[in-house]
């Protein structure tokens, strides 16, 4: 049993060290109106005029979150936001979630719009744009994390 616990520390130790790199500063949380919420990393800016638009440092991706007036279902809205942001592909249509890839002129990148269900029959929708497929997974927690303030 001795001899096993110095191996059962230094793996903890390994483990330790490995997670380490992967921790994170803490997440920021963008509210809009007082009725939407998403969260973005700690160090994307916030527009200086806008508040509810942020950027990553880089620039290389970005997220608008709003919520419209007066109030609209998700299917409402479907056929106007679609007729602007032209879908290429879907990712989800359900009555919890519209959420597609739209065409961009972000750099060549990709856009993404994400509308769910809010309060008060108001939903909360967001675009978001990423230039390259290695931002995807980022983008794709900021759009999971779309939802109605508390």
């Amino acid at each position: 049993m001795n001899t096993l616990r110095p191996s059962i520390i230094a793996v903890l130790a390994v483990i330790g060290i490995l997670a380490a790199g992967l921790v994170h500063a803490a997440d920021q949380t963008i509210v809009a109106k007082g009725r939407c919420q998403m969260t973005v990393p700690a160090d994307w800016k916030a527009d200086s005029l806008l508040k509810t638009e942020v950027t990553s440092p880089d620039k290389s991706a970005s997220a608008v979150l709003s919520s419209p007036n007066p109030p609209f279902t998700l299917a409402e809205v479907k056929p106007v936001v679609q007729q602007s942001l032209k879908p290429t592909k879907s990712i989800e249509d359900s009555a919890q979630r519209l959420w597609y890839a739209y065409e961009t002129s972000y750099a060549q990148g990709t856009g993404w719009y994400v509308g769910v269900p809010g309060k008060d029959g108001h939903i909360c929708a967001a675009q978001i744009s990423f230039k390259s497929a290695a931002q995807e997974a980022l983008a794709r927690n900021v759009a999971l994390s779309i939802r109605p303030t508390p």
